[in-house]
């Protein structure tokens, strides 16, 4: 239960003015959006699903701005659909990176993080904060759970109502589905069949279920299903479909964006309807898959790994970077700029031992050990070769495993 001080507080300093959030977003990639609506298709089609698969096109979207991607890969990993090494770490990642980008959604996902204490500590007061400051963004989930908190606990329905208004016409279901009662019980007839409707087209099929049953004429004792309609049978027939096709595809989360076209409210006169819904439709048509290369180009211009979306590990970086050209010389004390097998260049008259030797990228690269011949061999072999350590270059003639 929140701390009821600072839900009193919020309704003191909220003056509420409905924003919309898609007036605060910026246009998608198109490239990232490919990927996205693939991924989505993956998410949502019939049969197994593979999750990891999901969230690698979600996760390399995201990482190019689509605040879309961000929020649905957090939902995924933060349910322990998709596998991540540190699935709390990383869905706050994305949700401060949606906050840096101002997307409301991100301040929503923040809030909800800070309020449940995953992946951070939990603060119930600062969730409030930034849930409103969701709610005043435009946010239709914020704008929900704030209409509900200001309700219960600060006995405010007039501003409850405004934001739970504004979150439905959003296209938040339970948002127009709770509005709709709210006018019904209220009397408000016309205005609650109206936003059932609104609510069934956002995937409501209980807003759906209300309205085949008001169109059947119930008693007004029959507080549950009056809307003060005239019995309508046909009205009431596809009211009853458009239930059975939003409970058949619960789990895919459909809409009926096209409601008014199967059966508007009277005065309206019915069209004729085929039966089908224009999201069953689109639903048919599946997405081109993003090819190989694409990902690749796309992850490697954000340092992920393709094959999941993920941050490439320092290993991986090292061995995506590119290679220093054989033959490159690099004179001695500097640094070892490439993994490999590097020959030693002394200064003419001296005889590098070893003549080639192995560095690992970062290594300072020695003084050459070298021997220095004598002019007659024969002291050479009386007196022992003249060893010592000189100046000089080493060239790379070969990469090494690491690299």
């Amino acid at each position: 239960m929140p701390n009821i001080s600072s839900v009193t507080q919020m309704r003191t300093n909220l003056a509420f003015t409905c924003s919309r959030e898609a007036d605060r977003l910026p246009a998608l990639d198109p490239v990232a959006d490919s990927l996205f609506r693939y991924g989505r298709y993956l998410q949502t089609r019939d049969g197994p699903k593979n999750f990891d698969e999901v969230a690698r096109y979600f996760r390399v979207a995201a990482a190019h701005g689509h605040y879309m991607a961000n929020h649905n890969v957090q939902q995924l990993i933060s349910h322990g659909l998709a596998n991540s090494p540190d699935a709390a770490r990383e869905a706050i990642d994305w949700a401060t990176q949606l906050v840096n980008q101002e997307i409301p959604t991100g301040y929503y996902d923040i809030g909800y993080y800070l309020n449940s204490g995953y992946g951070l500590k939990q603060n119930q007061e600062m969730a409030l904060k930034y849930i409103r400051k969701a709610a005043d963004l435009g946010n239709p989930d914020a704008q929900y759970y704030i209409s509900d908190l200001l309700f219960r606990y600060a006995r405010e329905p007039e501003i409850s109502h405004q934001m739970l208004r504004c979150a439905a016409d959003q296209g938040h279901q339970k948002a127009g589905f709770e509005a709709a009662i709210n006018l019904k019980n209220r009397k408000k007839f016309l205005e609650a069949a109206q936003m059932y409707q609104k609510a069934a087209a956002s995937g409501s099929s209980v807003s759906a279920m209300v309205l085949h049953d008001a169109f059947l004429a119930p008693l007004a004792s029959d507080e549950g299903y009056f809307l003060d309609l005239s019995k309508d049978q046909e009205r009431s027939r596809r009211y009853s479909a458009i239930e059975k096709f939003l409970d058949d595809n619960e789990q895919s989360n459909p809409k009926v964006p096209d409601i008014d076209k199967i059966v508007p409210l009277p005065p309206a006169k019915l069209p004729a309807w085929d039966g089908t819904f224009e999201w069953e439709r689109a639903r048919a048509q599946i997405p081109p898959k993003p090819s190989d290369e694409l990902i690749e180009r796309l992850a490697k211009e954000k340092h992920l790994d393709p094959a999941t979306g993920l941050p490439l590990s320092e290993q991986q970086k090292s061995a995506a970077a590119p290679k220093v050209p054989l033959e490159t010389t690099v004179r001695v004390l500097e640094e070892c700029p490439q993994a490999g097998v590097w020959q030693a260049c002394p200064p003419s008259g001296y005889v590098a031992i070893p003549a080639e030797r192995t560095f690992r990228k970062g290594e300072k690269l020695p003084l050459i050990d070298v021997e220095k011949p004598r002019a007659i061999a024969l002291l050479d072999d009386m007196l022992g070769a003249r060893r010592t350590h000189t100046d000089g270059m080493w060239r790379l003639i070969a990469y090494s495993e690491e690299s």
